[in-house]
């Protein structure tokens, strides 16, 4: 900007000849960073040599910059062939030193405490990564070892052995509590319970009628918690209370009427006795008020409250956020993605995160945090293509994009979950539960069907993980049919579903799928092949009713498919071969009454199902099956003898078959 700003006082900005001038020097400085061609093999690289190609990158950038600002139009102007893409190192050939330098970046983080899944999705690009390499966490010295390339571990607790941490290690000060009984009588009205503090920090029970109250979202993994009882040390209420009332004053919360404040925390305001075990789980159902209704909830989190954040970068900001112990957490993503609700992310409800010199206001509309109140102002003037096309393409040259882009991700809104524009309901909460992890199996299918709005009783009836599940797929009812294909290769596949009769088919866990764009990529293949049945089945009490093109084998005793196995379709004669992926399993069966149901057509991925039973008859017969393995079936020219003898014959169906999945 001060280029442009010196460039102004000599009127020289925006003239055809600086503009040449800074197009040479970043098209120079592009050459220098590519290799001669694609062909060339990347050199061996010191970690300094890779620091200072980084330097001339972010050079690049800065210059740049500089010259979009000097673009007379929006997309530059066409006549003199000079466009911001000579910022793009893939412009001409391969950048250099990236590739070297992401392996000493992975190095890196991971010896200074990074977690896998950390740098594996969250810090995807070598920008990113690059950056991450000089940031200090102090704060986020974890045990990594359980985590995977998906799913950080280190915040996981043991109940039995948790300890309710003080502010400061050497504090011993008695904790307070809050009689529950209180709690199950505002529970016992359908009211969500809050606490109010006195200055001589003696705690009380309302429901919150006359009172501003912000709801706190924490880490349980940071010491806030407490499964015993509802109480917790005097040191932490004091600071419970300075961060709240300070929110509620540099953001202007306090409200004619309600001039009063409480809180709610999850470790005051649920009921954790025994005896109130049926007022927890009403508890439990009434979070999605709690947060909506809330007039801010405050994110408490370790490593941010440490932070100061107000002189970082917008990146380094970004990264410290995706990359914190609090957007890991799954009980974490409802109580953001549902704070702001029916307030497009301001006002009551918006979420404020606490960082050590105050608490910023993330602005989902915005894509930004503030610091200031939010006041409501008149919209401003559309702007024209060329500014939007300025920020845009700032945001990128700065490295700004990206966290953006993760921030959205990670914190999608509750209406955006519930009502998706492109995908279905079942990809939406998918991709939301991604990268997160929680310490109770049993809590996924709540938080899940919470954030779709489902009915949560039917979930808290019961109390195994499985039933839980099984009893979440009813209610989202509508399952994209991928979801059958999802597992396509895993000899293990099996394991990795319920393994309760009929919900055989269904992914025992969101949380854990190790590659959920597999479902989304099976979903694509089918919608690019446009067929003529419906791209969702239906999950009923009996299983998943799904209709699609399959392959029904006619040998009368038991089968045994092998590897690369030759199908004869007796009607039209043609031949096919069965195969899949590696050498595991070598075989599958032997079994009765085999069948193959298509992914999009005959020839393409499909399930290998054994048949059950069945109903109807003739056209309208249903086929009830159990998924034994996975396979591709291609069309293939004329056989010999020999393959004849070993060939399985059968018929293709409908294209608009009717199967459950069992």
């Amino acid at each position: 900007m001060k280029l442009f700003v010196a460039a102004q006082i000599s009127r020289l900005a925006g003239s055809k000849k600086l503009r040449e001038q800074v197009y040479a020097i970043i098209r120079q400085v592009q050459l220098m960073l590519t290799r001669a061609s694609d062909w060339e093999d990347e050199h061996e690289y010191t970690l300094s040599q890779c620091e200072v190609l980084c330097s001339i990158h972010v050079l690049l950038r800065l210059l740049s910059l500089a010259f979009l600002c000097h673009s007379p139009h929006s997309n530059l102007d066409t006549n003199d062939d000079m466009r911001i893409s000579v910022a793009d190192l893939t412009v001409d050939w391969k950048p250099e030193g990236q590739i070297r330098f992401m392996d000493f970046a992975w190095t890196r983080l991971i010896g200074r405490g990074w977690c896998r899944s950390e740098i594996r999705h969250l810090l995807q690009g070598f920008n990113i990564a690059t950056l991450a390499c000089y940031l200090e966490r102090p704060d986020a010295l974890r045990n990594h070892s359980n985590c995977t390339d998906t799913t950080c571990m280190a915040y996981q607790i043991d109940e039995t052995n948790y300890r309710t941490l003080h502010v400061n290690e050497d504090c011993n000060c008695a904790s307070i509590s809050v009689d529950p009984t209180h709690l199950r009588d505002v529970l016992a009205s359908n009211q969500i319970p809050k606490v109010a503090v006195s200055e001589d920090l003696k705690l009380s029970v309302v429901d919150g009628k006359g009172y501003t109250y912000v709801a706190i979202s924490h880490v349980w993994a940071d010491g806030l918690g407490n499964p015993f009882q509802n109480s917790i040390p005097t040191c932490q209420i004091r600071r419970l209370l300075r961060l709240i009332t300070e929110l509620c004053r540099n953001h202007n919360l306090l409200r004619l009427g309600r001039s009063r404040i409480a809180l709610w925390i999850d470790t005051l305001c649920i009921p954790v006795a025994p005896q109130f075990k049926e007022y927890r789980k009403l508890a439990i159902q009434l979070l999605p008020r709690t947060y909506s209704d809330a007039s801010a909830v405050l994110v408490l989190d370790r490593e941010l409250c440490n932070f100061e954040s107000r002189r970082a970068s917008i990146l380094e900001l970004g990264i410290r956020v995706v990359c914190s112990g609090w957007m890991k957490r799954l009980w974490t993503l409802q109580e953001a993605s549902i704070a702001g609700a029916g307030h497009g992310g301001q006002g009551p409800g918006s979420l404020y995160i606490q960082m050590a010199d105050g608490s910023a206001r993330w602005d989902r509309s915005s894509r930004s945090f503030h610091y200031k109140p939010f006041r409501a102002k008149a919209p401003p003037p559309k702007p024209s293509a060329l500014t939007v096309t300025v920020q845009e393409v700032k945001a990128d040259l700065l490295y700004e994009m990206h966290t953006h882009v993760s921030m959205e991700d990670r914190l999608p809104s509750v209406r955006d979950i519930q009502w998706p524009r492109f995908e279905t309901r079942f990809q939406k909460i998918m991709g939301a539960v991604q990268n997160r992890s929680t310490s109770k199996s049993e809590d996924e299918p709540i938080c899940m069907a919470s954030l779709l709005g489902l009915d949560l009783s039917r979930i808290l009836s019961t109390e195994a993980a499985e039933d839980r599940m099984a009893a979440f797929y009813r209610l989202l009812h509508e399952i994209p049919t991928a979801v059958i294909f999802a597992h396509f290769g895993m000899p293990d596949f099996a394991s990795r579903n319920l393994q309760m009769k009929p919900f055989r088919w269904a992914p025992k866990s969101l949380l854990l799928l190790e590659d959920p764009m597999v479902i989304n990529l099976a979903l694509a293949a089918q919608r690019f092949a446009n067929p003529p049945w419906p791209l969702h089945g239906l999950c009923e009490e009996d299983g998943l009713h799904v209709q699609h093109s399959g392959f029904v084998f006619s040998e009368p005793g038991p089968v045994t498919l092998c590897n690369g196995h030759v199908l004869n379709d007796a009607v039209c004669g043609e031949y096919y071969s069965l195969s899949w992926p590696g050498a595991n399993p070598e075989c599958i069966g032997p079994e009765m009454c085999l069948a193959l149901v298509f992914q999009t057509d005959f020839c393409s991925d499909a399930v290998i199902v054994r048949i059950d039973s069945q109903c109807g008859e003739h056209n309208d017969t249903e086929y009830y099956v159990t998924i034994i393995g996975h396979g591709t079936v291609k069309a293939r020219g004329a056989i010999v003898t020999e393959e004849q003898i070993s060939t399985i014959c059968g018929r293709t169906t409908a294209r608009d078959q009717r199967w459950c999945f069992t």
